[in-house]
């Protein structure tokens, strides 16, 4: 193969498919998200016969213990680059994964949590995420909105495909199962697609290529894949089909995938419309217009180092409203369940709640990639935290179940902001080059919010028997956040 050259010859620019292995990376941080884990706790207490404070004491020492080390997967990933440390990344989390199928003691038990935490939730987010902004700039937003779809899929998925293998097979299997998928699926898609950034393989960023005229015509794949989805949706109408197919997918209930079939051809509904509007556009437009409006080819973006950002303000403001998700999210998400229940709502419904989040957030993330590439990222940053206050007040006063799951709009909208806005500001900011250690630092944060944020909820629920006081004393944070956002626009380098 030649240098210089891509290992896979694309019509499109090469960038999408970075992003749709990072979204695969993205998915297979799963097995290492509480949302996977907490589906084989029930498992561990029953079979070793611990206590509950126990195993949850393990998870948080080991969450906190990966959160305060994972600074260090930040310098490395600036040292060896993307590619080399996806490698090793995902071997790791393939290793942790078969290590935590043979458990025997609270010991093991600890580092297997220890390395799910580090190497899946810290390491196989922080990478993608710093892997993206390499190939994207002006179309940065849209980029790592398309690839959290990865996310989205795995918090929707992985649970009850997590349920249904462990009751199909046994927890030490799905364990094994997990770790052939990420050894045969997703490293050799590294080894063979990934690259650390586009003059690895002669492009520039975007995709743009100067000093050459060229005129792009509609795709018409997007135009299939709509008919394909409508007609998919038609199909399983059919009583016939429609048992069949629930019987294929009995794990996943049929509302559940009628809605993300909907939500899919609404999202490519959109893209369609809007791609031939632009399309069309652009054929009405001069030769003299058409260049006047090509985006910048050369990368002039300036990048900063750790220190250098450390000595910012913005940089501190911004790191603060990345710990308030972290916080509050995870202690409301924790104690969901309970604050139900307290509000004479049924454990079902927060299951709902739980799935609508995801099934809201995911829609939202387009419209937010769009907007951060339009408009200033600390101002739609605190838009983001005032949908998060709604939130927050909203669950604070609801009584009903058609609030609650209201509730569950609001709060998918704000997690659907929160995705992108709190990605894109760190290259946005502070540049590319050093973004491994600068983001690898709010990752930190981020890992370590949330073994902290469920102890505020438990400590005044035992206190005061409730959560009305919690959730009104939490809303200090999202409100300073919102100010420190506005007040934090990118900083200038001298």
């Amino acid at each position: 193969m030649m240098k210089n050259q891509p290992p896979i010859k694309t019509p499109f620019y090469y960038g999408w498919l970075i992003v749709a292995v990072s979204a695969l990376g993205v998915f297979f941080s799963g097995p290492g998200q509480t949302y996977a884990i907490s589906i084989f706790i029930e498992y561990y207490i029953e079979d070793f016969d611990y206590s509950r404070s126990l195993v949850s004491g393990l998870y948080s020492a080991a969450t906190l213990c990966a959160g305060f080390l994972l600074f260090t997967i930040g310098k490395l990933t600036d040292l060896y680059g993307q590619r080399i440390m996806m490698l090793v990344i995902g071997s790791s989390l393939a290793f942790a994964t078969v290590w935590n199928a043979m458990i025997v003691g609270p010991v093991m038990m600890f580092f297997g949590f220890f390395m799910l935490r580090i190497f899946g939730q810290g390491s196989m987010t922080l990478l993608p995420n710093t892997l993206v902004p390499q190939w994207f700039m002006h179309k940065r937003g849209r980029a790592l909105s398309v690839m959290t779809i990865g996310g989205f899929a795995g918090a929707a998925l992985i649970p009850p495909l997590n349920t249904f293998l462990i009751q199909t097979f046994d927890w030490r299997t799905v364990w094994l199962i997990w770790g052939g998928a990420i050894a045969l699926i997703f490293i050799p898609a590294v080894l063979l697609i990934v690259r650390n950034k586009p003059a690895d393989i002669g492009e520039v960023i975007d995709g743009s290529t100067p000093h050459k005229e060229h005129r792009r015509y509609p795709s018409r794949l997007p135009s299939f894949a709509l008919i394909g989805l409508a007609l998919l949706m038609l199909v399983t109408l059919i009583p016939t089909i429609e048992t069949a197919f629930i019987d294929w997918i009995g794990w996943l209930p049929s509302a559940f995938w009628r809605i993300l079939l909907f939500t899919a051809l609404v999202i490519t509904a959109f893209y369609v419309m809007r791609h031939r509007q632009f399309k069309v556009k652009q054929l009405d437009e001069s030769p003299e217009e058409q260049e006047r409006s090509q985006p910048e080819t050369e990368d002039r973006e300036v990048s900063w180092t750790l220190r250098e950002a450390a000595k910012t303000r913005a940089f501190w403001m911004i790191l603060f409203c990345v710990s308030v998700p972290a916080l509050t999210n995870t202690g409301i998400t924790f104690h969901l369940v309970s604050i139900s229940e307290g509000k004479g709502l049924s454990v079902e419904l927060s299951a709902i709640v739980l799935s609508l989040m995801a099934i809201v957030g995911f829609p939202i993330t387009f419209v937010t990639g769009y907007l951060v590439d339009k408009f200033k990222v600390n101002i739609v940053l605190s838009m983001t935290f005032v949908v998060h206050i709604v939130a927050i007040l909203w669950l604070w006063q609801t009584q009903t179940n058609i609030a609650f799951i209201i509730y569950g709009v609001i709060w998918g909208t704000a997690h659907g902001f929160e995705r992108i806005t709190l990605n894109i500001v760190w290259p946005n900011y502070f540049g590319k080059q050093h973004l491994g250690s600068i983001r690898s630092v709010a990752q930190s944060v981020m890992v370590v919010g949330s073994a902290l944020g469920p102890l505020p909820f438990g400590i005044f629920y035992d206190w005061l028997g409730g959560y009305s006081e919690i959730l009104l004393i939490s809303l200090i944070l999202p409100v300073l956040a919102a100010i420190f956002a506005f007040i934090s626009p990118a900083p200038k380098s001298e």
